[in-house]
């Protein structure tokens, strides 16, 4: 026989009939006309084992098969051996004799096999009473249909594998059809449990039991009567949970009531509070971990659901860890805000304490010459009267008296009118550095006004300042921020420029700038350049990247804040809406360049200050934020 493929032999013994009666010659026409009319191939065996019929589509098959006039009268056992030589039987090529062996002991195979590059389905059937029927069909084309399902399958099942989180389809009853490895376990679960609970009202009643629906509490607020009577058993379950303490377990009752509003999504029309089993949310899923999963649920119409879940929890933490530190960060920022800005109020009182200290020491000097005077005049005039009382006075002794006098009130206006104009100065200067209101000034004046109220911070140690300033230069801006960085400047340079004892010389010196073309649609804007300077020891280059950096200072041991530069560089690029750039290197002094609009913006800029670029020689980049000392 020629049967192919490796599928294990069954015997299937048949029970004997009454003998059949011979055909007729006309019905055994019948059935040869039938039989050449099967699409498989068909070779019968009578009952001495040889072939008695062979049709054409089994020579087709199998064209090294004996052919059509060849065959008949062929034993079984031959037609196996020719089979086996014409390599249709590769299970054989082994043992062809045992293979043989065991063929002839069988009776009756179903079988399948790869001959060549056809698949075939060989089927040997034993006539009762002796004979047997074999027949081939060729299967290849279900093979391959078979094949391209088991692919498409097996590409199916990886891609329902590779989602990430889990993958579930339900069909129309609620039964589990299929679901990835870790659809269980994100829901707590395991495999065995959905086995042993494999549709949604038995998994539900199980995570009720867990305690997954507990927390769940309805609103009756959201059911008006005729919700409540459309679901017979909602009255019942608001009434159980308005009874029940919120810090006592359900009862059985409220629980499988609960397994029944979870369900009830599943309608057409969805659960009377609006939900509905299509589309996502949030579960929190019960148990010690408390964990978070968001899933999808989509509808396939006629065939149930698909829905995907994935474990957020790390995210959910994760995300509110982020927003405690942002609180926190935030807390801790406008604390150092807080603090920045009682530093920069102490910093501007204490420019400001020094200004009065530096006012009251130069007071001393005309106001104690003037008590000075007038006490000396009082003496005199005393003595004048009593000469008075002895008789006139001589013209000499009157003309010298009136000389006395008019000398003394001469000196005494002199340190007055001194007096008067440092008071005038620091009166100016005191009210705009805590003033923030904005008027037109005349330049060159005011900047005299400032070295004559910080004159003791650099006469003192011996400093020259000089003020190169063009007469009539006027600008419209906010003198309290113009005198804090001029006496920001002045004071740092006296502390950070020049070692103890040794005396420098600073300079003030303002140019007007040509105005470069206007920008479309804007209008052009005068500037003018103020250039502090100073010939003391410069900055170390590691430094000047950092001097307008809040809270650097080199002078920390010294009671330095860090913060002087830095107003002064909040001052010009926010108030001022100017610029500032400075030069500097070991050796040859400091120079900070501030570029001013002649008409300060209004109102002050409230928008945060470039990063601060560091030091390089002028014409480069402005510096950005800044701090105290060098």
């Amino acid at each position: 026989m020629t049967a192919h493929g490796d599928t294990d032999p069954s015997e299937a013994p048949r029970a004997q009939g009454p003998a059949t009666p011979e055909p007729s010659p006309a019905m055994a026409a019948q059935l040869y006309a039938v039989l050449q009319r099967f699409s498989q191939a068909i070779v019968v065996f009578g009952p001495d084992d040889r072939v008695v019929f062979a049709n054409d589509r089994y020579h087709e098959m199998f064209p090294r098969s004996p052919a059509a006039g060849v065959i008949l009268g062929w034993r079984f056992e031959d037609l196996l051996r020719h089979s086996i030589a014409a390599g249709q039987v590769p299970q054989a090529e082994a043992d062809p004799e045992a293979y043989i062996a065991r063929r002839l002991s069988q009776r009756g195979i179903a079988r399948e096999g790869l001959i060549g590059d056809r698949w075939y389905r060989a089927v040997e059937e034993r006539i009762p009473g002796g004979g047997i029927v074999l027949s081939y069909s060729d299967i290849t084309d279900r093979r391959l249909v078979e094949e391209e399902l088991r692919r498409k399958s097996a590409i199916l099942s990886a891609a329902m594998e590779a989602v990430p989180g889990g993958f579930m389809v339900m069909d129309e009853r609620f039964n589990f059809v299929v679901w990835s490895r870790n659809w269980p376990a994100i829901g707590g679960a395991t495999d065995e449990i959905i086995r042993a609970y494999p549709n949604m009202p038995d998994l539900a009643r199980w995570q009720s039991r867990r305690g997954d629906y507990d927390a769940i509490r309805l609103d009756p607020a959201q059911f008006d009567a005729q919700a409540v009577a459309a679901v017979p058993w909602l009255g019942r379950l608001l009434a159980l949970q308005a009874a029940r303490p919120p810090q006592l377990t359900p009862s059985e009752e409220e629980r499988e009531l609960l397994v029944q509003w979870q369900l009830l999504r599943y309608r057409a029309e969805g659960r009377p509070d609006g939900e509905r089993a299509e589309g996502s949310g949030t579960i929190h899923i019960g148990g010690e971990d408390g964990r978070i999963v968001e899933f999808r649920r989509n509808r396939m119409p006629g065939l149930g659901w698909v829905s995907i879940y994935n474990d957020v929890t790390e995210r959910y933490r994760h995300e509110e860890e982020t927003a405690r530190a942002h609180a926190e960060t935030a807390r801790a920022l406008q604390e150092l805000r807080d603090t920045q800005e009682s530093l920069v109020q102490a910093e501007k009182l204490a420019s400001l304490g020094e200004l009065v200290a530096g006012v009251a020491h130069e007071l001393n000097t005309p106001v104690g010459i003037s008590y000075t005077a007038a006490t000396f005049l009082a003496d005199r005039l005393r003595e004048f009267r009593d000469d008075l009382a002895n008789g006139p006075p001589r013209r000499t002794a009157l003309m010298d008296f009136l000389d006395l006098v008019e000398e003394t009130a001469n000196l005494m206006t002199v340190n007055a009118g001194r007096a008067s104009r440092l008071v005038q100065s620091f009166k100016n200067i005191a009210v705009d550095q805590t003033s923030d209101e904005r008027r037109v000034l005349s330049l060159k004046p005011y900047l005299e006004e400032i070295a004559i109220s910080l004159g003791p911070q650099w006469k003192r140690p011996g400093h020259v300042l000089t003020i190169d300033c063009p007469a009539g230069l006027v600008l419209d801006t906010y003198p309290g921020a113009l005198s804090q960085v001029l006496t920001n400047l002045i004071v740092n340079a006296t502390l950070h420029a020049y070692a103890p004892g040794q005396a420098g010389r600073l300079t003030i010196t303002v140019s007007p700038l040509p105005s470069p073309p206007p920008a479309a649609g804007r209008l052009a804007v005068e500037h003018v350049e103020i250039l502090f300077a100073d010939d003391g020891k410069g900055i170390p280059a590691d430094a000047l990247p950092r001097i307008f950096d809040p809270f650097f200072t080199t002078r920390r041991g010294a009671g330095s804040t860090g913060l002087g530069l830095n107003i002064v560089f909040n001052l010009v690029t926010r108030t001022l809406g100017g610029r500032i750039e400075v030069d500097s290197a070991p050796g040859r002094g400091t120079r900070f360049f501030l570029r001013l609009p002649k008409v300060a913006p209004q109102p002050p800029a409230a928008a945060p200050p470039a990063a601060p670029v560091g030091s390089a020689p002028i014409g480069s980049v402005p510096i950005g934020p800044a701090s105290a000392g060098r």
